[in-house]
């Protein structure tokens, strides 16, 4: 914020006091001096000040537009205009009787344009001292110097209380309308932060769904397409049939999964909310060549929102992903449990290989364990993962709400899940 004479350029908003005021300001002026002019040239005998009278309306009229406009509020031409209208008015004390009236129009024009309180204070002074100094020198000392003196002293203290009221006032309104101006900036940047956080959450939902769908399918396509070029090399044309009508299924699945994130984010192969069905499926569409699957699902799980069994699902597919590229392992073992006798009831998804193993607390740059963790986070689970030279145990957590009778195939047991930390 800049200062110019005292006067604070704040920020206002479009509907301030000084943008909604300003026009009632103007009629009031131009109508107060018509009905000087007019008292002038009507209600009096003409005298050789009468024509003074009449240049100084014109010449207010004049200036007024140029100095006193809304937009030059907060430069020096308010200031310029107030020490004009002092200056016409005391004039015009020395050479008209009438010329006191013109304090109806400056003490309030001196207030509205002084940049500061002092300087309408000193305005305000000079003002009735240059009124009072030109009435006595047209009337001479005599009886009139008390009455004159009493009647200006009046005016400038009613002018300075009324002003100094009317100042406050108009600074406490500024300063409200700055705080609305101030709370509706504000509120425009956290929308437009909402909504640029809102955006990179989607684009991470979007990567996580590409990496767990499109990317693994299309990694499986390309491994098949290589075991197809090697059998076409070792055994001809005639073995290919098979890995062939593989990668024809890898290729359809990926692009039904390519529409159903364009169409509604959910997983193929949960809607309907068929996890169970999902999840016994793995064998056959994740292709893991050489690794042994064993599946071990109960009959029925408790009732899964989408975003759970997505979830889930994808963080089954993504670690026997794992299990196949990195592990070496000859077996692996998928076994999901509901746990109703923990605090809070809970779902366990374990995916166990016996391979080589890794150092889960070695930052290997890759996107999976992240991935799984951040969707499992999204739903108040939780993801640990134990490893060593004979194998590597991954397990999801997800809380659940049961009803009243537990589910067949649910198992009690289990730690609580505050204690499940990663070692």
């Amino acid at each position: 914020m800049s200062n110019l004479g005292g006067r604070t350029e704040r920020l206002l908003p479009a509907r301030s006091v000084w943008s909604t005021s300003m026009v009632w300001w103007h009629v009031g002026f131009y109508t107060a001096l018509a009905s000087i002019a007019c008292l002038a040239v009507l209600g009096q005998p003409q005298t050789p000040g009468t024509p003074w009278v009449l240049a100084a309306m014109v010449l207010l009229c004049t200036v007024y537009p140029f100095l006193t406009r809304a937009k030059d509020l907060r430069t020096r031409r308010p200031a310029v205009y107030v020490a004009l209208l002092v200056t016409v008015v005391v004039f015009l004390a020395f050479v008209h009787d009438g010329a006191g009236a013109l304090l109806f129009v400056a003490f309030p024009q001196v207030w509205m344009f002084s940049a500061s309180q002092r300087q309408g204070v000193v305005a305000t002074a000079v003002l009735c001292l240059g009124v009072a100094a030109g009435q006595i020198s047209r009337w001479g000392l005599g009886l009139e110097v008390y009455g004159i003196t009493a009647q200006l002293v009046t005016s400038f203290v009613a002018s300075c209380m009324i002003g100094l009221w009317i100042s406050k006032v108009i600074e406490q309104s500024e300063q409200r309308a700055e705080l609305l101006a101030e709370l509706a900036a504000t509120r425009a940047d956290l929308n437009a932060a909402e909504q640029a956080r809102g955006a990179l959450v989607e684009r991470e939902r979007m990567a996580r769904e590409i990496h767990d769908t499109l990317a693994q399918g299309f990694t499986s396509i390309a491994m098949l397409s290589e075991a197809a070029q090697a059998q076409l090399r070792r055994e001809g044309p005639a073995e290919l049939k098979g890995t062939l009508e593989f990668i024809s299924r890898t290729a359809r699945d990926n692009l039904a999964e390519a529409r159903s994130l364009v169409a509604s984010g959910i997983a193929t192969d949960v809607q309907g909310g068929d996890l169970l069905a999902a999840l016994r499926r793995l064998p056959q569409n994740l292709h893991l060549e050489d690794v042994r699957l064993s599946i071990d699902v109960p009959d029925t799980l408790p009732a899964l929102s989408s975003a759970e069994q997505v979830a889930l699902l994808r963080t089954a597919q993504e670690a026997l992903n794992n299990v196949r590229r990195h592990s070496g392992a000859a077996n692996a073992w998928l076994e999901i449990r509901t746990e109703a006798a923990a605090a809070p009831p809970r779902l366990r998804l374990t995916v166990r290989d016996d391979g080589q193993g890794f150092d889960p607390a070695a930052d290997r740059g890759g996107f999976g364990l992240k991935s799984m963790a951040a969707r499992l986070d999204e739903i108040g689970g939780q993801l640990r993962v134990e490893s060593s030279g004979t194998g590597t145990l991954l397990t999801a957590v997800v809380p659940v709400a049961l009803p009243a009778q537990a589910l067949p195939g649910q198992q009690p047991g289990g730690q609580d899940l505050q204690q499940e930390s990663a070692p």
